[in-house]
């Protein structure tokens, strides 16, 4: 389905108009501009435009694609294009980056308001936390037990407080009505790091719209004047007109007969949802019906009206589907990541010990594993692994011995000789006489013995006979 098809059924009013207008100079998925477009208003109303209960109508935003290929600071800077007339100077006071902790979070807006009691309105606690490095933010939040909680009561405009010492006394700031927007990015591939379903069973995200994105276009940037081309983006006089609107008075949004008939079957609907999804899926959708309500009175107010819609909820409805369809994927994306590389406790044990050349104190493995594991989990199975030695080393200090997970090379134990049989002669038969079968022997022919070989006798050699001598006879 292609971009126009996908964002026709959530386009309503001037914000569905505008974001229209713009579509043609970014390459940034509609539905993102939106997403983007919605948190950025609905901030700037924050506590001016009120829910028919009397509950915020804030919409918190998360931008869900790969980096590069999703766009997301494109669809970001688009809508602060499109904005740009209407809250440009709002939002360039008003706007925090990432904030990692409770406390802190307490200590910006309660100085925000503070900074607005010199101001000619009075006090205004609004503000506008974008993180583009989201992950980043989460992965410091985990060190604050008390941030989700701050976090999930500024959402509903509660009160929240800190408590700090200075100068030995105690000392409380509390912000009695939180006016916090919220809009942030993040990698698909690291939304099951950082955002598990633990977390969000608390309700920490269930209050975030997740909305995953991809690039609609590629622009040819020789076809703009300037090397931008969101500079070619109209500002929108009427939301300009609807943000002076919502600041000259307090608005109360209404239901008519006929939508509030609508918006009990919406609710209806996803509770019957709710039922068959796994607990999973279900915790990151549970307050979809009061995201449409909000969704609907933003699109409302920027019409410069208080009485909802059909037409306003169905298409609120439409961009909230949409968030649900990203939630599930997001998760199945992350089964699948988690299947992938999830690995045994021994398997994790025995690399963080080759990290650190084959020995490591307990001390050193506890703090390299124990963000999954027990303390109680790792010795046990380290003390079933073959190849890992736990000694307790004795040093000349005072203070407990430290206890060393070693490494060690485990030879391969000899393959065991199986003892060979003897092999048993086969059984002779006994035979009778009778019976007993001679074998015949084998006719052969009488061979005579080979001649003897005569050796030739030499001749005798002949005497020569003595010659003779004549005697000489001696002399008288």
């Amino acid at each position: 389905m292609d971009e126009e098809a996908r964002y026709k059924a959530m386009a309503y009013g001037p914000l569905g108009a505008a974001v229209k207008a713009a579509m043609p100079h970014t390459e940034a998925d509609p539905l993102g501009v939106h997403a983007a477009a919605l948190a950025l208003f609905s901030a700037a109303i924050n506590g001016k435009v009120m829910q028919p209960d009397g509950r915020p109508v804030v919409v918190w935003t998360a931008l869900a694609g790969r980096s590069m290929v999703g766009r997301k600071g494109f669809a970001l800077s688009t809508a602060e294009a499109l904005l740009a007339d209407a809250i440009g100077e709002w939002l360039s006071l008003r706007r925090q980056g990432g904030i990692s902790s409770g406390p802190s979070l307490v200590q910006t807006l309660f100085e925000t308001e503070q900074d607005s009691l010199t101001s000619e309105g009075g006090l205004d606690g609004r503000t506008l936390v974008i993180d583009e490095e989201w992950p980043t933010t989460l992965q410091l939040t985990k060190r604050c037990p008390k941030y989700s909680g701050v976090l999930r009561t500024s959402w509903d405009g509660k009160r929240i407080s800190n408590v700090t010492k200075k100068d030995g006394k105690r000392v409380e700031i509390t912000v009695n009505e939180p006016s916090l927007g919220f809009h942030a990015h993040i990698q698909p591939a690291l939304w099951s790091k950082f955002i598990s379903a633990t977390e969000a069973a608390g309700g920490s995200y269930n209050r975030i719209l997740p909305v995953m994105v991809e690039r609609s276009k590629r622009l040819r940037r020789r076809d703009y004047k300037t090397g931008n081309p969101l500079d070619e983006i109209k500002v929108s006089a009427s939301l300009r007109l609807a943000y002076e609107w919502a600041c000259k008075e307090t608005r109360h949004m209404e239901l008519s007969d006929v939508s509030a008939d609508r918006y009990d079957d919406i609710r209806a609907e996803y509770e019957d949802a709710l039922e068959e999804l796994p607990e999973d899926v279900s915790c990151f959708i549970e307050r979809s019906g009061e995201q449409v309500m909000r969704v609907a009175c933003v699109l409302t107010a920027a019409e410069r009206k208080t009485v909802v819609t059909v037409k306003a909820l169905n298409a609120a409805k439409a961009f909230v589907d949409y968030s649900v369809a990203s939630v599930k994927q997001l998760i199945s994306q992350s089964n699948v990541v988690k299947s992938r590389t999830i690995e045994p406790l021994d398997v994790k044990i025995r690399q963080k010990l080759e990290m650190y050349g084959g020995e490591m104190t307990s001390t050193q493995l506890y703090r390299a594993l124990s963000s999954r594991y027990t303390a109680a989990q790792i010795l046990n199975t380290a003390e079933d692994m073959a190849d890992v030695v736990i000694v307790q080393e004795r040093v000349r200090r005072p203070g407990a011995n430290p206890v060393v997970f070693r490494l060690v090379k485990v030879l391969p134990a000899p393959h065991p000789v199986e003892p060979v049989e003897p092999v048993k002669p086969p059984a002779r038969k006994r035979t009778t006489a009778k019976n007993a079968v001679v074998p015949a022997r084998k006719a052969t022919a009488a061979v005579p013995p080979p001649a003897r070989t005569r050796t030739a006798r030499k001749a005798p050699a002949k005497k020569t006979p003595a010659k003779k001598t004549a005697a000489t006879t001696p002399s008288a």
